[in-house]
Parts: C-alpha cells; sequence; structure tokens
C-alpha cells in the first residue's frame, strides 16, 4: 500500500510539473476580415399590423365562417378520393388552381375543409395583398353546352365557380334519340350546378317554352352580391354565406344583397312554393315511369327513353341547385315546364297542374 500511494505521489508531482511547462502566450494575430452586413428584417408594425391590428377583422371574418356549410359540413367526408380533393379540401383546390387541372391532384395527408387559405392569398405578401383570391381569372365549366365550351366570367364570383358547377354526365342521352340504358343510379350533375343555372346552361333542355337569354340576377358579381351581403350576425351574409337565418322561431331572407338592385323585397316564397310544387310533379311523373326509385331518391338502373332520360336529369339539375328557381327564375320554370310537357307527351300525364 506505502508503494501504491508513493506512485500516484509521483505521477501527480510529474503532472504539476507537466502543466507549469506551459510556455506563455504569443502576440495576438492580425485581425480578421469584417463579415458581410445583413438585410434588415421587415418592420412587423410596417407589414403584420395591416391585418392584425385592433379592428377585430379577422376574428370577425373567422367567427362568420366557423358557421358556415363550408366550415361546419362534411365537405372533408371524401378527401381520400381522388375525383374529390379539388372541392372537398383546401390542399385539392389549391392544387388545382396552381395545375389548371385535377387530372393529376393528389389526396393529402392530412386533409383540411374549405378555409381562409383556400380563397385568399394569405401571407404571401404580408400586405393587404393577401386578400387576394386564390383563383380570379375566368372558369371554363366541366360541362359544356350545345356542344361547345362555356366560359363564366363575372367578377369575383369566378372564385366560387370552381367548385360551384355541374360535373359531366357522359354517356348522356341525346335528344330524341335511341333508348338509353342508365348504368350508374346517381347519374346527374352532382350537388353543385349553380354556375351553370346562372348562365341559363344546362345541356339537358327538352324543347316547349322559349329559354331566356339573360338573367337578372347573374348581376354584377355573381354569386357574392347576394351571400356576401352585409351579414346578420353570423347567420346569414358576410363569410358565413348563407341566404335565410332563424329569428323569433321564424325562417328570414336575408335581403341586404337583393336591395342594390330591388325596390322592394321581392316575394322569394311565392317563386320557390312554385317551383316546389312543379318539381312534385315532375317527380310523380319520374316515379310513374319507373326511373326513379323513392326508397333512395336516386335513379333506377334500366333502360328508358332518352327523352325521360333528359327529363330525369334536368329535375334533378334543379333539386341540387337548391335555389328552387332564385338563381334564374324563368329559365328554371322553362326547364320543368318543359320537362313536364315532355313527360305527358311520353304517356305519364301531370297529377299536379303544371300551371
Amino acid at each position: 500500500m506505502k508503494n501504491l500511494i508513493k506512485l500516484f505521489s509521483a505521477l501527480f508531482v510529474a503532472g504539476v510539473i507537466l502543466t507549469s511547462c506551459e510556455g506563455p502566450m504569443g502576440p495576438a494575430g492580425p485581425a480578421g476580415a469584417d463579415g458581410t452586413n445583413g438585410t434588415n428584417g421587415i418592420d412587423a408594425n410596417a407589414t403584420c399590423t395591416t391585418c392584425h391590428n385592433n379592428s377585430a377583422l379577422i376574428e370577425l371574418k373567422q367567427a362568420q365562417w366557423s358557421e358556415s356549410v363550408h366550415a361546419t359540413g362534411t365537405n372533408a367526408a371524401y378527401a381520400d378520393r381522388t375525383g374529390c380533393v379539388r372541392c372537398h379540401t383546401s390542399q385539392g383546390f389549391l392544387e388545382y388552381v396552381a395545375e389548371g387541372s385535377d387530372a393529376d391532384i393528389s389526396v393529402p395527408t392530412d386533409p383540411m375543409q374549405i378555409n381562409c387559405y383556400t380563397c385568399h392569398q394569405i401571407h404571401t405578401t404580408f400586405t393587404s395583398d393577401d386578400w387576394a383570391l386564390t383563383k380570379p381569372g375566368a372558369e371554363t365549366l366541366i360541362l359544356q353546352y350545345d356542344g361547345a365550351d362555356v366560359v363564366y366570367d363575372n367578377g369575383n364570383s369566378n372564385q366560387c365557380v370552381g367548385c360551384h358547377q355541374a360535373r359531366d354526365v357522359s354517356p348522356a342521352p341525346v335528344l330524341d334519340g335511341a333508348d338509353f340504358e342508365v348504368t350508374n343510379n346517381r347519374i346527374g350533375v352532382h350537388h353543385a350546378p349553380m354556375a351553370n343555372f346562372l348562365l341559363g346552361k344546362i345541356p339537358f333542355e327538352l324543347p316547349g317554352e322559349i329559354y331566356p337569354t339573360s338573367n337578372p340576377h347573374f348581376g354584377t358579381d355573381g354569386c357574392i352580391t347576394c351571400h356576401l351581403a352585409d351579414p346578420y350576425g353570423y347567420q346569414a351574409g358576410g363569410h358565413q354565406m348563407g341566404m335565410t337565418y332563424e329569428q323569433h322561431g321564424a325562417e328570414e331572407v336575408n335581403t341586404n344583397g337583393c336591395m342594390t338592385c330591388h325596390s322592394t323585397v321581392p316575394d322569394f316564397e311565392t317563386l320557390q312554393a312554385l317551383v316546389s310544387a312543379k318539381l312534385d310533379t315532375l317527380k310523380a311523373q319520374l316515379i310513374a315511369a319507373g326511373i326513379y326509385d323513392v326508397s333512395s331518391d336516386l335513379a333506377v338502373k334500366s333502360t328508358f327513353k332518352a327523352n325521360i332520360v333528359l327529363a330525369y336529369l334536368d329535375y334533378d339539375a334543379v333539386l341540387q341547385d337548391k335555389s328552387l328557381g332564385v338563381h334564374n327564375p324563368e329559365y328554371i320554370k322553362a326547364l320543368v315546364n318543359n320537362s313536364i310537357a315532355e313527360m305527358v307527351a311520353q304517356g305519364y300525364p301531370a297529377v299536379i297542374p303544371a300551371k
């Protein structure tokens, strides 16, 4: 043990001696070259506060939006289908805008509902330009009319039409053509053909009453004029975009957009009741013809006269438009009246008077 202690003592002394042998510090070397000055950052007060300020503008729009069908609906439920992501997810719509086509849109891993970034160029310039729309240009509709492309170009409503338009029906029956086999019980224009009705261009028109070539509700900004009119709280108008709201247990119409053109409030109820009655008439005829399945509210897979299938497509299109005539009153009435008359000609009388 004494020898071990002597060994450690010797090693410690050697270490001290070696450490103490370090020489003095040499002279300082020359200074290095100065680095390049960085770019000054942008003062947040010059950018962020353009939007993020005590005006509560963003909070207001978000509150309205949170009550909208775009925000609360089940539209993201179809986010796992390549044919649906263009309109049912924010990522899909922006990819469609960037590519100009929905042919190669990918299915997002984490699908988002339609939101502020879908329609506005948020945090692109960090200025008020960020409120600009992501798709401001004209839209060539998916569904052709008389064999030609249909272009929708009406101000800020172009943004809406990227999705709110009829889908293709292919194959489709031809007027007075050969018998047509319905192979898909969901045959139709899909759920949101509003743009086609605003333009008065549904390609399944049957002859009879003359179809009007103009629409007073197309307006100078299309959908925007009425659906984004001055809001009623968070229940209608503004970024909630609805047209009706509940007040003391009764449904009211947000007429703020109407009064930009009308001197008095239009009689929506009479028009919608009339169109609804006409649709009931046509539905009864389609049921009698065997093409309408009352248990599923879909088409029956079978073979029918071409004009009967056209009448079914017109019925479905008006139903999916959801305005019950408001989007284009005279055109929609003519479309349904001519379908009813054609069904009478096919041997299916109108149970409820068409007029």
